[in-house]
């Protein structure tokens, strides 16, 4: 080492003195915790990009005698600082080879303890289990600051003799080549790394026996992937910082059986380790071993939460047996609850994937008013299609679906419900949607059974969309049981204005004038209503209301009332009617703007632009989007709240669908679209489709919100 010193100051420490340990991974690193190793000091390693701040906090919370890293000035040195308040003496550190904090996903970090005796008793196992020897290297690619490459690679080879190869940042070909370099027998993995690997595709070291992955679950996907270029030289373990390391690893497995049990199924996490017992709880994964952890560091409620009295710790993963072998089905606490029903995320990732679905992307919980919780989907490949064919299947179908970074922890553990934060699902009374279904088909009926038969264009439209929904609609005799509203309103009038509607000689405009704000209450009443609310929903849920923000046909102020206040930045809202304009007294400015004609001069750039049912009514959507396309910055967002018709695979028609042909702007340009036409939309203006919240009615798909960006 460049300051061999750094020993000495080590050796100073009275054993059990804590020390926190923040290095790059690397050969440095190796060194030093394996000197507190040897010293019987207790390495408290973390993540080297951890703050000052955050080592400072560390130090407190463990009484640290001492602070290994290196000086900004000097990045390639070692440094020694021992900070006052040192307590070597504490009686939770006798025996103690390690604290290693958690991530702190789910809250504030613990400080797990392992004791020497847990630590070399797992190492030894799993390098038994491995083969370690002087003969046969192995080499690892992970972080020594994590327990997988800690325990298995770094003390492993140390108390077998094995060689440690270590590569500091990964690289697919670089890691095989080093692999193929030094005869390495056996290396670690993770499943993050594992795709780049099979992305690259090197070719396989000729003494690689095979690759051992952990940490984060294997999919299907991957493993398939993988066999096709490499076989089944692939063994998948399972474990946790609590059990030390692995608990758990799959045997090697001849050709077929890999098929079998990787890509067939869910792929396995193997049988226990020699000395580990197991039991399935309700379907959760409790573990008993000498190798577990000594507790939480000064935490003893929480540490007899996780471990009872009869030595068994609860690992809050769900499992069940297959022919033998464990196979996680995800977090516990990672259970979505919608509506009572239980979903495991991994499950619901394996038939996504098996619907066609590819590339990285996880199931999320999204908080739902109604039912809990919803099932949320973020993905980083824009394929319309794939969304499509995953939307279809009605049982595990996603509510909200967002394009975007799949996070991970350190270890490779997905963020889900750091990533179910920031989106917003609503849905419909499903009685109160089929009670306005049922007054819209006995409207229908009497328009269809009137004797004034449609003579113009538009009652001709009308007339046909009523027969639609009068023969995809069955009649029922539910009782009403929800109050009356200005849509049930609206039905009365038409039935009454029908004749003059039928001949030419009245309009809708004319039918709203003999009913004084109507148009209004229909506009801001149930069921519109609800497509405002949920773009209220997902615009503040989000960022989507930083910047400059546009909206587009605020008319009596739906949507606009809804997010008045809540734009970090400049709001401009709009409209093509300048009375509506006029009447407006929010925050912001408003403007006229006609969607069907070139933008105001001079209107700049924004960097969100929403409208709640107002595209599907501009005579030219392409042009018009294209239009708005230009008005976003670079990273701007599209949103849209829109209704869709038909809302069934038996296609009936929205609620509405034959009254809103009332008005022009309707009949005349086709209505509704579905999300996927907007989606199929945003790409030929541009644009990169970024993601739909679905606004269901029980078997109703009403549309919902869906968005993109530039």
């Amino acid at each position: 080492m460049t300051h061999p010193e750094w020993v000495d100051s080590l050796r100073a420490l009275p054993e059990g003195a804590r020390v926190v340990i923040r290095l790059p991974n690397g050969g440095a690193l190796a060194e030093v915790l394996l000197a507190c190793f040897d010293l019987r000091l207790v390495s408290v390693p973390v993540h080297p990009r951890s703050t000052d701040a955050e080592v400072a906090q560390l130090i407190d919370r463990v009484y640290a005698s001492a602070v290994v890293d290196t000086p900004k000035s000097a990045p390639g040195l070692i440094r020694i600082t021992k900070p006052h308040g040192g307590r070597p003496d504490h009686e939770d550190a006798r025996g103690l080879a390690f604290i290693m904090f958690t991530s702190g996903s789910t809250g504030r970090p613990k400080g797990v303890m392992l004791s020497r005796d847990a630590v070399t008793g797992n190492a030894s196992k799993v390098a038994a289990l491995h083969g370690f020897s002087p003969e046969r290297p192995h080499a690892t690619c992970l972080p020594l600051y994590h327990v997988n490459a800690l325990m298995m690679s770094l003390l492993g080879t140390r108390l077998t003799g094995a060689p440690l190869v270590l590569q500091s940042r990964f690289s697919p070909a670089g890691y095989f080549a080093e692999l193929a370099s030094k005869g390495v027998r056996t290396a670690s993995i993770v499943p993050a790394l594992l795709h780049e690997l099979v992305r690259v595709r090197p070719a396989w070291p000729d003494s690689l026996d095979y690759l051992i992955t952990a940490a984060a679950p294997l999919s299907s996907d991957l493993a398939a992937e993988f066999h096709r270029l490499y076989g089944p030289r692939l063994r998948q373990g399972y474990g946790m910082t609590e059990a030390v390391n692995f608990s758990f690893v799959t045997p090697m497995l001849d050709d077929s059986e890999f098929v079998r049990q990787y890509v067939e199924h869910a792929p396995p996490v193997g049988l226990p380790l020699p000395g580990t017992e197991f039991e399935l709880r309700s379907g959760e994964v409790w573990l008993r071993s000498p190798d577990l952890m000594a507790g939480y560091w000064e935490e003893p409620a929480i540490t007899a939460e996780t471990i009872d009295q009869d030595g068994w710790l609860r690992t809050n993963d769900m499992g069940e047996l297959r022919d033998g072998l464990l196979v996680l089905r995800g977090r516990r606490v990672e259970t979505f609850n919608r509506g009572g029903e239980k979903y495991y995320p991994i499950d619901i990732e394996a038939r996504w994937r098996s619907a066609g679905l590819s590339g990285e992307f996880a199931a999320v919980p999204v908080g739902d008013p109604a039912l809990g919780q919803e099932i949320g989907l973020v993905f980083e490949k824009n394929d319309i299609a794939q969304l499509r064919a995953v939307f279809n299947d009605r049982r595990v179908r996603p509510a909200v679906a967002t394009s975007g970074e799949v996070l991970t922890t350190d270890t490779g553990k997905l963020r889900r419900r750091e990533m179910g934060l920031p989106l917003a699902v609503r849905r419909d009374n499903a009685e109160q949607y089929e009670e306005i279904l049922d007054y819209a088909r006995a409207t229908a009926v009497k328009i269809i059974s009137s004797p004034h038969k449609p003579d113009c264009a538009q009652a001709a439209h009308m007339y046909n969309q009523a027969v639609s929904l009068v023969h995809t609609h069955p009649e029922s005799d539910r009782p009403a049981v929800h109050p009356r509203t200005a849509a049930h309103e609206c039905f009365d009038a038409l039935a009454e204005f029908w004749p003059v509607l039928a001949d030419g000689s009245g309009s809708g405009e004319e039918m709203m004038h003999q009913h004084r704000g109507l148009w209004a209450r229909f506009n801001t009443q149930w069921p519109l209503v609800s497509y405002a609310e949920l773009m209220a929903d997902v615009v503040k849920s989000g960022t989507f209301l930083h910047g400059r923000v546009l909206e587009l046909g605020s008319g009596v102020g739906n949507t606009t009332s809804l997010i008045d206040g809540h734009v970090k930045g400049e709001f401009v809202w709009s409209d093509r009617v300048p009375q509506l304009v006029e009447r407006g007294r929010w925050q912001g400015r408003g403007i006229v703007f006609d969607l069907d004609e070139e933008p105001p001069v001079g209107l700049g750039q924004f960097d969100t632009i929403m409208a709640t049912n107002v595209l599907h009514c501009v005579a030219d959507k392409e042009k018009t989007l294209r239009r708005l396309t230009a008005l976003l910055n670079d990273g701007g967002r599209l949103i849209l709240s829109e209704g869709a018709s038909p809302t069934t695979t038996e296609g009936t028609p929205w609620a509405l669908d034959y009254l809103c042909s009332l008005w022009g702007g309707w009949w005349d340009r086709g209505g509704f679209r579905t999300r996927w036409e907007w989606m199929a939309m945003f790409e030929q203006a541009g644009l990169r489709p970024g993601g739909f919240s679905a606004l269901h009615a029980g078997r109703h798909d009403l549309g919902g919100v869906v968005w993109a960006s530039k």
